[in-house]
């Protein structure tokens, strides 16, 4: 449980100190925020949606399947371009609105870890304007990090201008 409230707030603040003896800080290799002109829960309720992640890809995706492997859920999924890659769902919570979940399968060579955040949260000053809060959490190799990083960067653009065309254009 402790992971995930550090993940929380890595995603919440952009740093966050870890207890590993010794304090550690931890910094994401990226952080974004999408502003989209809808409220919080239906945005949720769409990301929460795994499946729903071929339809607010902006074409990335072509397949996607959710399966269960001892209690553990996994997305597969095939990009428009052929590759294929199998991410591990770590966290939906849905009093938060927070989703984490971490490259499985490929790994590059020299990445250790690799941790995807989405956080889906209202805007004070905005009644009709919610914004997400993506961050990217690597350890390994810096360069096999960096390559790691500007692909997931592409792959969180698609996820924007596929979420702000179904959710701004939704009746």
């Amino acid at each position: 449980m402790k992971k995930y409230l550090l993940m929380f707030l890595v995603c919440w603040s952009g740093t966050a100190m870890a207890q590993m003896g010794a304090a550690q800080k931890i910094v994401p290799e990226y952080l974004h925020e999408t502003r989209i002109k809808s409220d919080p829960p239906a945005i949720w309720q769409t990301i929460r949606d795994l499946p729903k992640v071929k339809d607010y890809s902006n074409g990335a995706i072509t397949e996607v399947n959710i399966r269960t492997v001892g209690g553990t859920q996994f997305r597969d999924l095939v990009f428009a371009d052929g590759r294929k890659r199998t991410d591990e769902i770590e966290q939906i919570h849905d009093t938060y609105k927070f989703f984490v979940f971490h490259v499985a399968d490929p790994l590059p060579t020299g990445v250790s870890k690799a941790i995807v955040t989405a956080l889906v949260e209202s805007l004070p000053d905005s009644k009709d304007t919610s914004v997400v809060r993506w961050s990217i959490i690597m350890e390994g190799d810096k360069s096999a990090r960096k390559a790691l990083t500007d692909t997931l960067v592409a792959e969180i653009a698609n996820y924007e201008a596929g979420l702000k065309k179904l959710m701004e254009q939704a009746p």
